[in-house]
């Protein structure tokens, strides 16, 4: 038997690795003699480079940063040849912020352009950038000043670094310092989040609270973005606004398609490419998955999505251990070669929940394989 783990995150306690190697162990305490291939789960967010580099390998660069409040940090970037992975979390990420410190007004993408620059000069020719996770609403401002674009405000000078209760100040764009170099590259932005820049579905309405943000202030991030869009629209002739992704980590995805040229795709399928997940998939009997909670929005383009709908292509049986798993979850995979179980032993406290994740999943993981395992020998199928 060959059982295939990839899981997702379980947010606020196991990152995809530290899950799948849960998995790993329980597989080899209970079931020794299956093979076991690992491929950990990332979209784009946090951790989304440490995947890539256990999947392809790569050449880990350092590079000094500002972080979304200006403070120096170090961040790092995978480099694979002439292709650059980075991550928007490194250098601008919420969890770098305490509670107290998170305003979306008075954060800036900045330190994420100057992680791009250090791929430019480190000789990269293809830049793939992951931006979930993001502490900003600046529609990549700071990015892009730091990268040469400058954003001029009313009295002639220049915004400087660009946050967010500066998109509203922007009165003319001028992109002749941009890098032509930068203007030639192949720049792909990996988002699973299709919002909109502006409007009930935009980047400050859905996501910018969880960032911090009064309603006063998404008011305020929301009708910067939509100026921010007109004068983006007046410099490059490309419209954002309505662009699906453009959203992205505070509308950040939408300012590098307009000036950048970048390519908006899927996060988690791109990361299935590299690592030729199908692939592994196929030689697979059992896929072994999960996340921290399962509800109904794994339809709308989850990472668990792409495993399912892969899986089921290729008629391979799935089993989810998640944190917790709605019952709208359960009617969804009624009819489905899709079996879900939660990982707590019972009722329990979310503080010890998150705490004892790893400890949880690795017996739930045990029960669930022995019991799997009982029905496949009874049976005689290899998959049921």
């Amino acid at each position: 038997m060959r059982i295939l783990i990839a899981p997702d995150s379980f947010k606020g306690s196991l990152s995809s690795q530290q899950a799948a190697a849960a998995m790993s162990r329980a597989v080899h305490r209970c079931l020794p003699e299956w093979e076991v291939e690992i491929f950990p789960l990332a979209d784009g967010g946090e951790g989304t480079i440490s995947v890539i580099r256990q999947l392809v390998g790569g050449q880990k660069k350092k590079v000094t940063v500002l972080d979304p409040l200006l403070r120096k940090r170090s961040a790092w970037w995978l480099k694979k040849g002439r292709t650059a992975y980075l991550e928007l979390a490194q250098a601008s990420g919420l969890p770098l912020l305490k509670p107290a410190e998170r305003n979306p007004l008075e954060t800036t993408t900045f330190g994420v352009g100057e992680m791009i620059r250090d791929a430019l000069t480190s000789g990269c020719e293809e830049i793939f950038l992951g931006v979930g996770g993001s502490a900003t609403s600046d529609g990549g401002l700071g990015a892009l000043t730091a990268l040469g674009v400058k954003f001029i405000d009313g009295t002639g000078k220049k915004i400087w670094p660009g946050k967010g209760k500066d998109l509203d100040r922007i009165r003319r764009i001028d992109m002749s310092a941009l890098p032509e170099k930068l203007k030639r590259i192949k720049f792909v932005v990996l988002t699973d989040v299709r919002n909109v820049l502006t409007g009930p579905e935009g980047a400050a309405a859905v996501y910018a609270p969880q960032k911090g943000a009064s309603p006063a202030q998404v008011k305020k991030l929301d009708e910067g973005l939509k100026h921010y869009s007109a004068m983006v629209k007046q410099a490059t002739g490309i419209s954002i606004e309505r662009l699906s992704g453009a959203g992205a980590a505070g509308g950040i995805a939408g300012g590098l398609y307009a000036f950048l040229g970048a390519k908006l795709v899927s996060g988690v399928e791109t990361i299935l490419k590299l690592g030729h997940f199908e692939e592994k998939l196929r030689q697979a009997d059992l896929v072994l998955t999960g996340e921290g909670s399962l509800d109904v929005q794994v339809k709308y383009g989850k990472a668990l999505s792409a495993v399912f709908q892969l899986a089921e292509k290729h008629n391979v049986p799935v089993i989810v251990l998640a944190g917790s798993v709605s019952p709208e979850a359960y009617r969804l995979f009624q009819k489905k070669k899709v079996s879900l179980f939660s990982i707590a032993p019972g009722p329990v406290a979310m503080e010890a929940a998150l705490e004892k994740a790893g400890e949880f999943l690795y017996r739930q993981a045990q029960e669930v394989l022995k019991v799997y395992l009982f029905g496949t020998k009874s049976t005689g199928l290899a998959r049921v």
